[in-house]
């Protein structure tokens, strides 16, 4: 049998998924493809090294191979490797020869390590990728690594692929695209279908990040190829050439437009370097539980740092903690606990918080506490350079020394003591000096510096840390309105004076949460929310999605009503999940007109009020969907869906879990007992009493949603 296996069985033959991978891709394959049975796999000596051999020469590394070679020494058995090599034929998916004689032969390999194993071995065929080519416009989205693919049209009208990744299998994985792309016609490359990563079995061996990724390589690559050939056609006067001045882009990657405080104006984002973005954000002064209105300023900035790595940007993400302030002294001395003990108890409690609303963490969260000596280091670079001057063991910045004062928030110099965390000083020059460094006080934390003991002013601290981190220029700095002036005008004025250069690009507020008074919701004014509160009544990505509904520079009015409302949006989102596969960032599929509105919606400085209409959208039509039998456009839809979702924070959890929330078993049971009995008491034509156990099930907070397929139910909380 081992003689009429390998040579009367098709190619196809040895297209075939990992047993644990069998159910799943075997749908996916074409319906023609043959199984192994176990009869054949077991009988056949030479199977495993006939398929490991012919994927080595089809890829033409054979290093690690050559054990398995000198097992196959026959001419005969050779013979027969070779004739199996083209598991994927080119007519197969529109592939160009080479990639169905690579794409088979990976998947003519027995089991994932040796897969990985030649993946390994192609990316150490890749070329160098030149560093001036390692550009956000080549940058791949949605990738776990970092990956950059170019492409250039030569003369003959073929087109020539580089790339590069940081991760060896991401690295092996773009050389299977480039090193089989390569030297073909844009038709060719337009022509092959992005079914074959599934069909060709490699998806099996990848984890879902990977496949992602490597689908988004895909994608990339033939967007690249379009606009090669729409600029070749332009140049020739062809017809269905872009217009002159037409944006080469295309609506799946819209410009992003971030508003700017200091133009009072939208601007085009451009980054200080090519694909990094260097974004700081001013934290929470850590004596009290945080409130709505920080977790608004959370769950935005989290947001933007999210879509930025959507978009393929290198972002390194810095928000400061506070554990230095007079309200933290003061808090401490009620509590009868130090200074630090409630800073750290509370910074705990802020980041129990955060991860409560989905917030990942930033790249760096400094403590003022632990950068002291890069603010010291700073206050003498302005003492040295008279933009500062000492008296008393405190210092101070020389506001009308720094002749562009105000331009931020267009307040005059008499507004600033008003806003600022220190009474007025005999030693003060004059009134809008603001403190750099205090001087110690009895039973107040203080650490040396060289003009005695103390600590440090509010402002100087984030001037140091965002330069400790990312260095003399942001791209982004961000927080609240109330910041603008005094805070984030001082840090302009200290910064640019010690560092001479420019500050920040881009400066973003995100506006207050109300209280049903129309106040801002602050400390200071007793009239907060806490999010611990809130959470005691609802789920936190009710919370979070709540915070999405409204423009981010608008004020939000907190209420009952608006987070009742949000919940039920968001369970219906849900809803509309139910059968779908697992969760997804992004979605190895042709974005659909929704996707599209997502992104236009966020690029067009964040707004997630029409990125989450975008999301109702698609939802609907996933819940009509669901009437059928959960089909390819489900899923499909489903997972578009998630991947929509995944950018802003929500949708990523089991559907089924969230519709039927934390209830036992013996609740479950019940409800879908009465279920049935309200099936019979309708079948029996008998409405008032099913009429009546709707109202039982109502008053056991359940939803019921009846449909072709019969009915199902949800919670009507999520808490």
């Amino acid at each position: 049998m081992g003689s009429s296996l390998a040579g009367e069985m098709p190619p196809e033959a040895f297209l075939r998924p990992s047993p644990v991978h069998r159910i799943a891709s075997h749908s996916a394959a074409p319906s023609r493809m043959p199984r192994f049975s176990a009869r054949q796999s077991a009988s056949s000596k030479f199977s495993a090294d006939a398929m490991a051999v012919a994927g080595a020469m089809a890829l033409g590394v054979t290093g690690g191979f050559q054990a398995s070679r000198r097992s196959c020494r026959t001419r005969e058995l050779r013979a027969r490797i070779a004739r199996a090599m083209s598991p994927m034929s080119p007519g197969d998916y529109g592939l160009p020869p080479k990639l169905a004689g690579m794409a088979g032969a990976l998947s003519a390999l027995p089991n994932d390590r040796m897969r990985y194993q030649q993946l390994m071995a192609l990316a150490g065929k890749l070329k160098p990728m030149a560093d001036d080519l390692k550009v956000p416009e080549n940058k791949v989205p949605g990738c776990l690594s970092v990956v950059h693919v170019h492409a250039s049209l030569e003369e003959d009208g073929t087109v020539t692929f580089q790339g590069d990744s940081d991760a060896l299998i991401s690295k092996g994985l773009v050389a299977l695209l480039v090193l089989c792309l390569s030297g073909c016609t844009p038709e060719e490359i337009a022509g092959v279908q992005p079914e074959f990563i599934k069909a060709s079995g490699i998806s099996a061996s990848l984890t879902p990040g990977r496949n992602n990724g490597f689908f988004n390589m895909f994608k990339l690559m033939n967007k690249k190829v379009a606009r090669l050939k729409a600029a070749k056609a332009a140049e020739s006067g062809e017809s269905g050439a872009m217009k002159a001045g037409e944006d080469t882009e295309t609506e799946e990657t819209p410009e992003l437009q971030i508003y700017n405080t200091l133009s009072r104006s939208k601007e085009a984002f451009k980054t200080l370097e090519p694909g990094k973005v260097k974004m700081y954000v001013c934290g929470v002064t850590v004596y009290d539980l945080c409130h709505l209105g920080h977790a608004r300023v959370m769950v935005f900035f989290d947001i933007v740092a999210r879509f930025l790595r959507h978009l393929g940007y290198d972002v390194t993400f810095v928000r400061n903690v506070t554990d230095i302030d007079d309200k933290i002294i003061k808090r401490s001395q009620e509590t009868g606990e130090t200074a630090e003990e409630l800073a750290r108890r509370m910074e705990e409690e802020m980041a129990r918080d955060a991860k409560s609303l989905g917030c990942t963490s930033p790249d760096f969260e400094p403590r003022v506490s632990e950068s002291i000596e890069e603010i010291t280091s700073m206050v003498e670079t302005l003492v040295k350079k008279d933009f500062a001057y000492a008296g008393k063991g405190d210092v101070y910045f020389r506001v009308r020394r720094f002749e562009t004062y105000g331009r931020l928030s267009r307040c005059s110099l008499d507004g600033n003591e008003a806003g600022a965390r220190v009474e007025v000083a005999d030693v003060k020059e004059a009134p809008e000096d603001f403190v750099l460094w205090k001087s110690a006080k009895p039973s107040e934390p203080s650490w040396e510096s060289p003009w005695g003991p103390g600590r440090p002013g509010w402002h100087i601290e984030c001037s140091a840390m965002a330069k400790r981190y990312l260095g003399d220029t942001l791209d982004i700095h961000g927080g609240g309105p109330d910041l603008v002036f005094p805070h984030h005008e001082n840090e302009i004025a200290q910064s640019e004076a010690a560092n001479d250069q420019p500050y920040v690009k881009t400066w973003m507020h995100c506006a207050a949460v109300r209280s049903t008074g129309n106040e801002k919701m602050s400390k200071s004014l007793g009239n907060f929310v806490t999010i611990r509160d809130v959470l005691k009544q609802y789920d936190g990505e009710v919370v979070r999605f709540y915070l999405l509904s409204s423009q981010y520079r608008r004020p939000m009015m907190y209420s009952e009503e608006a987070l009742e409302e949000a919940q039920e949006r968001l369970l219906k989102l849900y809803s509309s999940l139910r059968g779908a596969a697992g969760a997804q960032t992004e979605s190895p599929d042709p974005e659909c007109e929704q996707q599209h509105r997502f992104l236009a919606a966020m690029a067009n400085d964040f707004d997630t009020v029409n990125a989450i209409a975008a999301l109702t959208d698609l939802s609907r039509e996933l819940l009509q969907l669901q009437q059928g039998d959960h089909g390819a456009e489900f899923q499909t839809k489903a997972r578009q869906l998630r991947a929509m979702g995944a950018v802003l924070g929500i949708l990523q959890r089991d559907p089924e879990e969230v519709c039927k929330g934390p209830v036992d078993s013996d609740f479950e049971a019940k409800v879908e007992d009465l279920i049935q009995a309200r099936a019979d008491a309708r079948k029996a034509k008998d409405f008032a009493k099913a009429d009546a156990i709707r109202d039982e099930l109502t008053g056991m907070g359940v939803v019921i949603e009846d449909g072709a397929k019969g009915t199902s139910w949800r919670v009507a909380s999520l808490a």
